[in-house]
């Protein structure tokens, strides 16, 4: 039986919009499609496991990110080979902003990044707060959003998601776009968690890290309950946002 590996960076300081629920999504779908998942958590000062499938790092503070700089440095290269070796990142909010360029602060202070993925973050003083929904070409991605951050992409990155409903984080003043995808690297601001509400980006995050082990993935018929209930809770934000205009607050 194949196993892949799912390693959670920092659960206890980049964790906070419950991105364990992530990690539990991903391990359930495996095991629907009969692929056993060892789950590894990498703390400050813990060393990463030699074969990973799969990195997820999650959300936090801006103290939390300062927190980690140092030792996610000292793992940078092992990362960076992860990724260019076509290794999975799935990226949320402040993890995300981590693994990008580097972030510039309200001070004017910049947290450095390890360049893995193909933006810079601006925060700024409106905080946009409230669902989103976004048109990928995994379908649509749906979700809360409660951040004070634009994604200044690259030359030549765009998007992974169109906002339909919300504000998102990518583009001009964090209009218009939502989430990032860069070969097998997912960065997004949706939080929720957003693989529970997302099973599709869920499917297309395995599908990815099945596809470099040359592994065939689909899911299975253990997952169709909690798909079911997905779809209830985004029929529910579907019709919460219609007509409605995105929240923006001023911090």
């Amino acid at each position: 039986m194949t196993t892949l590996t799912i390693v959670q960076l920092y659960p206890d300081l980049l964790g906070v919009t419950g991105d364990r629920g992530n990690v539990a999504v991903l391990q359930s779908r495996l095991a629907s499609a009969g692929i056993t998942a060892r789950v590894v958590t990498a703390g400050v000062g813990e060393p990463l496991p030699d074969e990973i499938d799969i990195v997820v790092i999650g959300n936090g503070p801006l103290s939390a990110m300062r927190r980690v700089t140092d030792d996610l440095a000292a793992k940078a290269d092992t990362l960076r080979a992860h990724s260019e070796s076509g290794g999975v990142l799935f990226a949320v909010g402040a993890g995300a902003e981590l693994l990008s360029a580097g972030v510039q602060t309200l001070d004017g202070a910049d947290v450095p990044g390890l360049g893995l993925l193909p933006f810079r973050v601006r925060r700024t003083r409106q905080r946009r707060v409230g669902y989103i929904v976004a048109d990928t070409e995994d379908g649509e991605l749906i979700g809360f959003e409660d951040h004070a951050s634009t994604w200044d992409l690259d030359d030549g990155a765009s998007a992974y998601g169109r906002v339909s409903a919300g504000k998102g984080s990518v583009g001009a003043e964090g209009l218009g776009g939502e989430s990032v995808r860069a070969a097998n690297a997912f960065a997004t601001n949706v939080q929720g968690p957003a693989l529970p509400l997302n099973p599709q980006l869920a499917d297309a995050v395995l599908r990815a890290a099945c596809a470099r082990r040359g592994v065939d993935y689909t899911a299975g018929e253990s997952v169709a309950k909690a798909d079911t209930l997905a779809e209830a809770a985004r029929s529910d934000i579907r019709r919460l946002t219609a007509g409605k205009k995105p929240t923006v607050m001023s911090i």
